[in-house]
């Protein structure tokens, strides 16, 4: 499955998808309500969430 047919992302992935640093993507994962799970150790972004997530919470925040 090519990586863009994944419901799910990485934080490095998040990071790339943003254009920030993954250190940034990881603190945006631990952001209230940020729509992420853990497997294992392992984070996973819903990667159909994340838009709507910085548009409701994190437009005008500083991170």
């Amino acid at each position: 499955m090519s990586e863009h047919n994944r419901r799910t992302m990485t934080v490095k992935e998040l990071a790339e998808y943003l254009g920030i640093g993954y250190i940034k993507a990881y603190e945006l994962t631990r952001s209230k309500g940020f729509p992420m799970f853990k497997v294992g150790k392992k984070i996973l972004i819903i990667r159909s969430k994340v838009d709507e997530w910085l548009e409701n919470t994190a437009i005008g925040q500083q991170f």
